[in-house]
């Protein structure tokens, strides 16, 4: 692990040079432990322009209404534990997650961006568990609104990590079948999620599609998020998480460790720099032995580690 560790930071000193405008380092272990790399943040992009679209409609809702009328779910703790999502209530095994969510919040926050895509270089690295994570320590700061959106459309995991059975399907809010509300429930006051039960057939049509551009703006006008994450399909196994990166300010990239291997980090780096802004990666699965490793978390707190 520890080669890892020097080749990933190896492979980004040598593309420095071509790289214009490294940012700001960004580090935290967030997940067994997570690690993010500090020379994966580069200059900001600005978001795309979009195309107007033609029957789009404006609203004038109230957020706080909006958010209010949702349904609620509420995760028993026990289920969240066995499925690895520890930062619900907070405490020492939720604190490298918040230490990435402080992290990430400040880079976010200092370039007014608001979507940020997570993904993997390929599947199992455990991108939709640290999505989750990530979620719940964003719900611990009061003032902050946080909407998750579970766009892996081959795999959809959200719905069942929060153990799930209204057979909601954020692909027919995108179709514009239904609203995005339709597909939402909250599990906080300040963290719902858009989830969706079954797998599709055309999901990269759906994430590069004009309607998707369609649903985040009303989504955005009606609930006023002030962070949006998506748990996207792994880079290396489809096109999909290609098609929707565009539609976000900024990516992270959750490595396995023992699992990814540095061409595969390296080319899902090239890829996600090519479509938005890399925050950083993500080191997951890293055992150390400690008391967190029961959960597969491998990472010290003080003397209770």
């Amino acid at each position: 692990m520890d080669r890892l560790h020097a080749a990933i930071a190896q492979a980004r000193k040598a593309r420095e040079a071509v790289l214009a405008g490294a940012g700001p380092a960004m580090e935290a272990e967030a997940h067994a432990p997570a690690y993010s790399d500090p020379s994966m943040f580069q200059a900001p992009k600005p978001r795309r322009p979009v195309a107007p679209v033609e029957d789009a409609t404006v609203t004038t809702s109230d957020p706080d209404a909006a958010w209010a009328a949702l349904p609620y779910h509420a995760p028993p703790v026990d289920a969240l534990l066995q499925r690895k999502i520890v930062t619900r209530d907070g405490g020492p095994k939720s604190a490298p997650f918040d230490v990435l969510r402080t992290r990430a919040l400040q880079q976010m926050s200092a370039q007014g961006w608001r979507r940020l895509a997570i993904t993997s270089p390929g599947p199992g690295c455990g991108k939709s568990t640290v999505t989750m994570n990530l979620a719940f320590s964003l719900a611990r700061q009061p003032d902050i609104r946080t909407v998750v959106i579970d766009l892996d459309l081959r795999r959809p995991m959200i719905a069942s990590l929060l153990g799930l059975d209204t057979g909601h399907e954020i692909t027919s809010a995108i179709r514009g079948t239904t609203s995005v509300a339709d597909q939402m429930v909250r599990v906080a006051d300040n963290l719902a999620f858009a989830t969706t039960a079954n797998p599709v057939h055309d999901p990269a049509e759906l994430l590069q599609g004009r309607r998707m551009t369609e649903m985040l703006l009303r989504l955005e006008d009606d609930f006023a998020p002030d962070v949006i994450l998506f748990d996207l399909p792994p880079i290396m196994v489809s096109d999909d998480a290609i098609a929707f990166l565009p539609n976000a300010d900024c990516a992270l990239m959750i490595a396995a460790a023992e699992q990814s291997t540095l061409g595969d980090v390296d080319a899902c780096e090239k890829e996600l720099a090519a479509q938005t802004n890399v925050l950083g990666v993500v080191l997951n699965k890293c055992g150390h032995g400690n008391d967190g490793g029961r959960y597969g978390y491998g990472y010290g707190y003080g003397s209770d580690g």
